[in-house]
């Protein structure tokens, strides 16, 4: 279980990406059920080496508390947040979002 928190609205969690040996922290990350696609904000891209231009990358691994997928594709955004976990992400892990204990978890455990 990984907790969520809620502000202006919009819920967050937080992710950690595997990208070549590195790993990165994302600690604002939206939980959008109606996006299709998992983004990372361009500024979190330069972070993890984005080269100017490209707009997808597969990572080794990206993982919000027990829930992860490997050599898993993002894309990259101009957002405010540090991305947007989508529900490519969502389903692939079989998410489980509980608001009465604001956590998500898998529902296949």
């Amino acid at each position: 279980m990984k907790p969520v928190f809620h502000d202006n609205h919009t819920l967050f969690t937080e992710a950690r990406l595997h990208v070549n040996d590195d790993i990165f922290i994302a600690d604002r990350m939206i939980i959008d059920t109606c996006a299709p696609f998992t983004k990372l904000s361009l500024k979190k891209g330069r972070e993890m080496g984005l080269t100017e231009g490209v707009t997808e990358m597969t990572i080794h691994s990206f993982s919000v508390g027990p829930l992860k997928v490997s050599e898993f594709t993002v894309q990259f955004e101009d957002i405010e947040a540090d991305g947007i976990i989508g529900l490519d992400f969502l389903k692939k892990t079989g998410a489980k979002i509980n608001l009465d204990a604001m956590t998500i978890s898998s529902s296949r455990t």
